[in-house]
């Protein structure tokens, strides 16, 4: 019986107009996790949030519920990960109860980070970076692959930048779920990435605007993608 594997990637690069300098983090593109690694508890719904949230925090993280270039799924990736840079801790009573007895390090580091964050800006769904995030999970996708450059050996950073000319730009991969809670917390928790790649983009105060993708990939049955950016390349 041939094992399914539940993955996650991450690239974060910053190209300044001054320096163009960039910055990538060390993982490496193998990186896997198996489905039982992330959460176990993923019945919690938006309305749960109200456990720790009040109902004007979850409207605020609701920013992408005008954008019609999105699937409900999608919306919610957006509104998960805004919750929690909203309110880490409340996030964590809210979605993360399951990981308060835990002796994994991963999802412990990932409760003492969140504990210290609070107010950052908003991700606001951005059509252009949600476009670069579809065509990015159909041409790896219907493929089977996996990694942040195109099947034709485009880089990451020239996809990206053709569709959205940011200053700080990045990129989330998660590989096995539709999901939008799982998929969020599987990044979050990021077990087995040492560099927490997926962890720091999704809470990255240098990010305003993102877009998302949740497509069908033919070796992990699904893929999200996340690309993330300032408001530089706003039209």
């Amino acid at each position: 019986m041939k094992i399914k594997f539940f993955s996650i990637i991450a690239l974060t690069l910053f190209y300044s107009t001054i320096t163009s300098c960039d910055i990538t983090n060390d993982l490496d593109d193998d990186n896997s996790l198996t489905g039982n690694n992330t959460a176990t508890n993923t019945a919690a719904t938006i309305a749960d949030a109200t456990k720790a949230f009040s109902q004007e925090q979850i409207d605020m993280a609701n920013t992408a519920k005008d954008a019609s270039y999105l699937t409900d799924e999608e919306k919610l990736v957006i509104q998960y990960c805004n919750l929690a840079r909203l309110d880490g801790d409340a996030f964590s009573t809210a979605f993360l109860a399951d990981l308060k007895s835990s002796d994994n390090s991963y999802e412990k580091s990932l409760l003492d980070t969140l504990e210290s964050i609070k107010n950052l800006p908003m991700l606001v769904p951005n059509e252009q970076l949600c476009k670069a995030a579809e065509f990015h999970a159909n041409d790896i996708g219907p493929k089977g692959e996996r990694g942040h450059n195109s099947t034709d050996g485009t880089s990451f950073a020239d996809r990206v930048r053709s569709y959205y000319d940011g200053v700080w730009v990045g990129e989330n991969i998660s590989y096995g779920y539709n999901d939008a809670l799982k998929i969020v917390r599987q990044l979050l928790i990021d077990k087995n990435v040492e560099s927490l790649g997926h962890r720091k983009n999704i809470l990255n105060d240098n990010y305003c605007r993102i877009g998302v993708a949740i497509r069908e990939h033919k070796e992990y049955n699904n893929c999200c993608v996340q690309d993330f950016s300032d408001s530089k390349g706003d039209k």
